[in-house]
């Protein structure tokens, strides 16, 4: 029977953290020997394109001083021969030592000329056999690249974890399934762009990170100037007045809206448990400060914020304070709506797992999440979460260098597990969401709709680049929302819409008071963005094996793309 995951902290760094690295150098290795990559071969090859670097790093730092030489030898002549020019005809003593350094700096020059000359054909020819050696090892390597996969780091993590399972891609099952039995609501998803998800399941309860592009309006100052002049009369040390004339710049200052666009990462779960509890809560501040004594004083000042809210009865609020003060502090969740459902989640247990994660500081990340809980949907934002890399792409892997390529495919893979499972943490550290089976989990085998969702549309159009879809006359990113048009066989032809803005200069005159005694009307030219739009057709197939009709149409449009399991190309504009 597969087991629960308990004491998330502790699992991790006493048994995870050291099984994932030793399937991810398993797995590496069993790559190696599938590709048939002769290493020694390689680690030979990438030596001498090595050597061969150095050496041209070497001739560049020759060829640098050679024409540093060779300019300041004629230079110096040329500043003699001006010297000579401008001496009058009597003074040949000083005559005589510009046409020596005339002499001397053409010299220098000329001596640098084949010098300079001879190394930088060196470099040249070095570059070309750096060149044509990096070639022959990406050909050592391409046995290798092709079989780096988008599942193979999430395979590992399912390896490592139990009751833990990623989906190929995020299926319009899965999504309907977050609508009908969670309550999700799509509305999360206006305004903002899918560039990558990642779906899948903790025992059974769906769960998909997200990242995406989001737009708001914010502000931005931009800045004129005019230049004034008048004239004014001084009275000098005589008793004379005479003119004197004043400059000044003024400057005026516009602020104007402006899009602000930003790429934010989410995980979005769901589960039946305590169906009718929402609640916020933030990172406390406190991940560090257990032994200070600025700590203390903040827990305790907490603390007491707390117990005065819990004892207030003239508000709404039924919150009431649970005997374990420490998670209190900790976790904060003060605007939480039902404390039965609240103190069912969070058991003893759950109260001790969830304090280990928020005051850790060596193993994962500490308390930098925010939970929200919205009913069955359980959202949680980190920090650590939006600076990871959720993309798997396999290309990232692609090396010339066998022994470059490992240390890629180790560090990168334990890095996504740590960010990925510290993410997820929170959720683990709560025994009640583990031991929920959804209904869709029990009929799996059943439910079978492996359609993909609007979200993994948004993201093969971001893969295939904004770019692509963008309007002619957009100057800002664009947010590329889809719709499907036809679905038939197994293929399906996308809308993708592409929302950007453009802009059209614009002229405000501010009046700002000169220093002449006169109010002056300054120029302060501004941008305002207009939205614009534009829509195109791509054609999806999520197939693991598209039709030989689809797999020809998709290598004509000259715009194809393989992300995960499906295949994609962008329909020609007319």
């Amino acid at each position: 029977m597969t087991e629960d995951v308990y004491e998330p902290l502790a699992r991790y760094r006493d048994e995870f953290r050291e099984k994932f690295a030793r399937l991810t150098r398993e797995k590496f290795n069993e790559l190696t020997a599938r590709s048939g990559v002769d290493v020694r071969a390689n680690r030979a090859l990438v030596a001498e394109i090595r050597r061969l670097q150095r050496q041209a790093d070497s001739a560049g730092a020759k060829k640098t001083c050679y024409g540093c030489l060779m300019a300041v030898g004629f230079v110096c002549a040329a500043l003699a021969l001006i010297g000579v020019l401008a001496m009058s005809d009597t003074d040949e003593q000083a005559q005589g030592m510009c046409i020596l350094g005339i002499v001397a700096g053409l010299a220098l020059g000329i001596v640098m000329i084949p010098l300079f000359n001879a190394v930088a054909e060196l470099i040249a020819n070095l570059q070309s056999r750096i060149s044509e050696k990096t070639g022959m090892a990406w050909k050592q390597m391409e046995p290798l690249n092709r079989l780096y996969t988008w599942d193979v780091t999430v395979k590992l993590i399912e390896a490592t974890v139990p009751r833990l399972e990623f989906d190929p891609y995020f299926t319009a099952g899965r999504l309907e399934a977050l609508h009908g039995q969670y309550g999700w609501d799509d509305s999360f998803n206006d305004g903002k762009s899918i560039i990558f998800a990642q779906s899948g399941v903790i025992n059974g309860n769906p769960f998909v990170f997200g990242h995406y592009l989001d737009m708001e309006w914010g502000e931005k100052t931009y800045e004129g100037t005019k230049e004034i002049s008048w004239t004014e009369w001084e009275e000098d040390a005589d008793g004379k007045e005479h003119p004197v004339r004043r400059h000044e710049t003024l400057h005026a200052y516009v602020t104007k809206p402006i899009p602000v666009y930003n790429e934010q990462k989410i995980l979005v779960y769901g589960n039946d448990a305590a169906p009718n509890l929402s609640f916020t809560r933030e990172p406390s501040g406190l991940t560090g400060e257990d032994g200070g004594i600025l700590g203390a004083l903040r827990k305790k000042w907490r603390l007491r914020k707390l117990k005065a809210y819990s004892r207030n009865l003239d508000d709404d609020s039924n919150f009431t304070l649970m005997s374990n003060h420490e998670f209190e502090t900790w976790f904060h969740a003060k605007d939480r709506d039902h404390e039965v459902e609240f103190r069912l989640l969070f058991t003893p247990v759950a109260q001790t797992q969830m304090l280990d994660l928020m005051k850790d500081t060596t193993v994962g990340y500490g308390d930098d999440f925010t939970f929200l809980k919205q009913k069955k949907i359980n959202l949680l934002f980190s920090k650590h979460l939006n600076e990871a890399t959720i993309d798997t792409d396999p290309s990232r892997f692609h090396n010339w260098d066998y022994d470059a390529a490992a240390a890629l495919f180790i560090s990168f893979n334990e890095r996504y597990f740590k960010d990925a499972y510290f993410s997820l943490a929170p959720l683990l550290a709560i025994p009640l969401y583990q031991r929920m089976r959804t209904h869709e989990e029990i009929w799996k085998d059943v439910l079978g709709y492996r359609a993909s969702s609007f979200w993994e549309h948004e993201a093969v159009a971001n893969y295939h680049g904004e770019s692509k879809f963008e309007h002619p006359s957009c100057i800002t990113r664009s947010i590329l929302k889809t719709r499907i048009v036809n679905r038939e066989d197994g293929e399906s032809t996308i809308a993708v819409t592409a929302h950007g803005h453009r802009g059209v200069e614009r002229v405000d005159y501010e009046e700002v008071y000169g220093g002449d005694g006169r109010w002056h009307d300054v120029p302060v030219p501004w941008t305002e963005y207009l939205p614009v739009q534009r829509t195109s057709n791509m054609c999806i197939c999520e197939k693991d094996t598209p039709s030989e009709v689809f797999r020809k149409r998709a290598a004509a449009s000259g715009d194809s793309a393989y992300r995960r399991s499906i295949l994609s190309f962008l329909a020609r504009h007319e």
